[in-house]
């Protein structure tokens, strides 16, 4: 059987720099603002990126999509999958604008499963490339989240439920999937959806179509790292015995990220030194599902991962849903 692989990884970042400020300053409480410095305190966010009202959720993704082929030029793309918590259209696939986009003519699908998204996107592709279905899959991921931020909360409760919003951040990212390349080596998710109404976008589906109210992002972030804390040391065990890895062969941890602690509070929890992950969050913010490729994308940049590494990513995604995928790089 063949063996999947990551031959490529790009991300797009939109030009727009905003500062936690310009968040807080549009902000209102029950008609007052919050003190400056909040969303750091809470968060340790700095910046995040916004696209411009214009960018459609698939020219992010169409953007990080142009990169890969561009680099790839001798290789023919026969499958393109959009992968994001985001869309353009509830109909049709967002994948079929972004084909359009690139000028691909090749079959393509969706596929969402919150900030999972995209390891669930690589964890099908694999499956593809190695039953011999497909050769070489394009992964595609744009997020476009400020519409889904509610900056008047009525209340402190309000407040409480929208504050993870205000951490959010706009990417695009691209990944080829195919063989030759970074294998991957195994791959594992679990799910407890029993805690699905921890984290919500209500508005848009058959729950709450037309009521406005319901279009907005919201959590309880308490008890998502109460879960990921309980659940996560003991999934990546399961995950490395079954591997045949120790934790001190791992070189390198992308994780996804819902403050600039989680890495270190990941780390302190599994037994991995907090050095080997990469933290992108108080430059990028919470970009969902492109948070992963974003931070793989930049950790091949800076050198931190280098050819021989053995890779852990690790997916955190609302459902609540963990997944672990290890990559000898």
């Amino acid at each position: 059987m063949k063996t999947a692989s990551i031959k490529y990884v790009s991300a797009y970042l939109p030009e727009n720099v905003v500062f936690n400020q310009q968040i807080e300053d549009k902000i209102s409480l029950n008609g007052k603002g919050i003190n400056h410095g909040l969303l750091e305190k809470l968060f340790g966010s700095y910046t995040r990126r916004v696209a411009s009202d214009g960018t459609q959720v698939s020219d992010l993704a169409s953007e990080a999509g142009r990169v890969v082929i561009s680099a790839n030029k001798d290789v023919v793309i026969d499958l393109l999958i959009f992968a994001a918590a985001s869309s353009d259209l509830i109909e049709p696939a967002t994948a079929n604008i972004v084909q359009a986009k690139l000028g691909l003519t090749c079959p393509v699908m969706d596929i969402k499963n919150a900030c999972n998204s995209f390891v669930s996107a690589i964890q099908v592709s694999s499956a593809f490339i190695e039953s011999g279905m497909y050769e070489n899959i394009l992964i595609v991921c744009g997020e476009k989240l400020g519409e889904v931020i509610n900056y008047s909360p009525l209340n402190n409760e309000d407040f409480k439920r929208y504050i993870s919003g205000y951490s959010l951040g706009d990417a695009g990212a691209a990944m080829l999937v195919g063989t030759g390349g970074s294998d991957i080596i195994y791959q594992k998710f679990r799910t407890w959806g029993e805690h699905w109404r921890l984290c919500t976008v209500e508005g848009g589906g058959s729950m709450a179509y037309r009521d406005d109210s319901k279009y907005y992002f919201q959590s309880d972030s308490g008890r998502l790292k109460t879960i990921f804390r309980d659940q996560a040391p003991e999934f990546l065990n399961e995950c490395l015995n079954e591997a045949g890895w120790k934790r001190g062969d791992i070189d390198c941890v992308v994780s996804h990220q819902i403050s600039s602690t989680t890495t270190d509070q990941i780390a302190g929890c599994i037994g991995i030194p907090a050095s080997k992950f990469v933290n992108t969050f108080a430059k990028y913010g919470n970009t969902a599902a492109a948070t992963i490729p974003l931070a793989l994308n930049e950790a091949i940049e800076i050198g931190k991962l280098k050819k021989g590494d053995r890779l852990v990513l690790l997916g955190l995604g609302a459902g609540v849903s963990l997944s672990v995928q290890l990559v000898e790089w």
